[in-house]
C-alpha cells in the first residue's frame, strides 16, 4: 500500500445510521436537520443499496469490498476476510482506528463475531461517554474512527417510550436523537480544527419493514431484501468531492475502496467482484443484495425465503425458493406491485402478457403504452437483470462449492424459471 506524505495524510469518520433507509427520512423529515445540513454539502449517492438486509452481513461487506463473505456458512458467523480489512489496512498504513458504540444494552452479539476485522470496540450507553471518545479519538491525526448509534434500532428505540405517544413517535424521536448526536459529532470535528482534514462518509445500513410484506414472525428486517430496505442514505463529505446528487448505482461493496481513495492510500483487494471507488468514472450496471447467506436455507416458521436481488435505475428483480419477483421501485417504491403478475414466463425465457379475463381500466392501457412500452421494456429489463442475478448466484455456488462442497447444492432451491405467483389470486381480487 501506498499513499500522501504524512503531512498530507487525510483523516476518517464513518457515521453509521442504524435501521434508517430512504423511507425513514422522507417520514420523519423534520428529524433530521443535521443529516440534511451534511448533505447539502456532501456527494449524496441517491442510488446507493445496501449489500444484505441485515448489519452484520452490511458490515462485513463494507470492512471487506465484497458481497461473499458470509457466503460459506450457514448461518451468520466471523467473516471469510476474502479481502483484507478496511481498518487492518488503516492501521498498517499508521492511522489510530477506533470503533465507537451508542448502545442501551450491552454490546451487540455481532461484535465479538466481527471483532477480528473491526478496531478496537468502546461501547457505551452514555452518550456524554461516546462524545467525549470521539473528541479523544479525532483529537490528533492520522484517525479513522467509525461510530455507530443503535438508538435507532427498534429494540434500542423503545428505550424512548415513555416520552412518546405511539410507535410511530417513537421512531421518529429515535431518529431526532440520532440526528442530534450526529450534528455533536461533526461539531466536535469543528473544534479540534479537524473538518478540513477529514473526510466524513454517513451511511445507512437497511432500514425496516412494518409487516408490509407479510407479518414474517415479526422481523423488521433481516427478511428479503425489497428496495425499501435496501435503499438507503450514502453522502461523503471531503473537500475532493464538489457537493451534489449522483445518480450511479452504488453498493456497500464500494465504501472501503472509496475511503482509500479519499485518504489517498492505495489498498490491493484482490477478491473478484470487490466494489470499485465512487470518486472514478467506473458505472455499475446493477448492483446486488441479499438477506441470508448464499448457505442459509429457507424459514418456514417465519416466512422468510433466502432470496437475492439485482437493481438497475428503475428495476429490482428478486429471486428465491418462489420464483422471481419484480418491481419498479420509482413508481412503487414500497414494492407492493410484483410485475410479474402481469406476464407469464415463456419457453423462451421472456414475458408474455397473462392478464385475468374482465374488465381492464383505460389506465392501465395509458400507463403500459407510456411506462412499459406495451411490455417491451419491461422484458428487455427483466431479462438483463435475470441474466445478472443469474451469473451472480452462479458465482456464489462456485464460492460456495469451493469451500462447503456438500452445501453448494442448497443453491439450486433459487428459482429463476417461474414467476412467484405469492399473492396473486388477491392483487388481481
Amino acid at each position: 500500500m501506498t499513499g500522501r506524505t504524512a503531512g498530507d495524510q487525510r483523516n476518517l469518520v464513518l457515521l453509521h445510521l442504524e435501521s434508517i433507509a430512504w423511507q425513514a427520512v422522507h417520514a420523519f423529515p423534520e428529524a433530521f436537520p443535521n443529516l440534511r445540513r451534511l448533505m447539502a454539502g456532501s456527494r449524496v449517492f441517491r442510488s446507493y443499496f445496501a449489500s444484505a438486509s441485515s448489519t452484520q452481513m452490511v458490515l462485513g461487506a463494507l470492512v471487506h469490498a465484497n458481497d461473499f463473505e458470509f457466503d460459506a456458512n450457514p448461518h451468520l458467523d466471523e467473516p471469510a476476510g476474502n479481502n483484507p480489512g478496511l481498518f487492518a489496512l488503516l492501521s498498517a498504513a499508521g492511522y489510530r482506528t477506533q470503533f465507537l458504540c451508542a448502545t442501551s444494552a450491552v454490546p451487540p452479539r455481532m461484535l465479538p463475531l466481527l471483532a477480528n476485522c473491526l478496531p478496537p470496540i468502546r461501547a457505551t450507553d452514555d452518550y456524554r461517554v461516546l462524545l467525549a471518545q470521539f473528541r479523544e479519538a479525532t483529537a490528533r491525526g492520522p484517525f479513522a474512527v467509525y461510530v455507530w448509534n443503535l438508538v435507532t434500532h427498534i429494540e434500542h428505540a423503545s428505550a424512548l417510550a415513555s416520552y412518546a405517544e405511539g410507535s410511530d413517535d417513537v421512531l421518529g424521536g429515535a431518529c431526532a436523537v440520532a440526528d442530534h448526536v450526529l450534528g455533536e459529532l461533526l461539531a466536535i470535528l469543528d473544534q479540534n480544527g479537524r473538518s478540513r482534514d477529514t473526510a466524513v462518509i454517513v451511511f445507512g445500513d437497511h432500514g425496516d419493514d412494518f409487516w408490509t410484506h407479510g407479518f414474517k414472525s415479526g422481523q423488521l428486517h433481516g427478511i428479503e431484501p425489497y428496495a425499501p430496505l435496501i435503499h438507503c442514505p450514502l453522502a461523503i463529505r471531503d473537500g475532493s468531492l464538489a457537493p451534489g446528487e449522483d445518480h450511479r448505482l452504488a453498493s456497500t461493496i464500494d465504501i472501503a475502496p472509496s475511503c482509500f481513495d479519499l485518504i489517498g492510500l492505495r489498498a490491493d483487494l484482490p477478491f473478484p467482484g470487490s466494489g470499485s471507488s465512487l470518486l472514478r468514472d467506473r458505472r455499475h450496471a446493477v448492483v446486488f443484495s441479499q438477506n441470508y447467506t448464499a448457505t442459509q436455507p429457507d424459514d418456514p416458521e417465519a416466512s422468510v425465503r433466502r432470496a437475492f436481488a439485482t437493481i438497475d435505475q428503475s428495476h429490482l428483480l428478486l429471486a428465491s425458493s418462489a420464483g422471481l419477483e419484480l418491481y419498479n421501485y420509482r413508481l412503487d417504491p414500497g414494492n407492493h406491485c410484483n410485475l410479474l403478475h402481469f406476464f407469464d414466463l415463456g419457453a423462451d425465457g421472456g414475458l408474455h402478457w397473462a392478464l385475468p379475463a374482465g374488465r381492464v381500466h383505460p389506465h392501465f392501457t395509458t400507463a403500459v403504452r407510456h411506462f412499459m412500452a406495451d411490455a417491451g421494456s419491461v422484458d428487455r429489463d427483466f431479462r438483463r437483470l435475470r441474466d445478472a442475478l443469474a451469473a451472480q448466484v452462479a458465482r456464489k455456488h462456485a464460492y460456495v462449492a469451493e469451500r462447503m462442497p456438500d452445501a453448494a447444492a442448497s443453491l439450486g432451491t433459487v428459482r429463476f424459471d417461474r414467476a412467484s405467483r405469492a399473492g396473486r389470486d388477491a392483487f388481481f381480487a
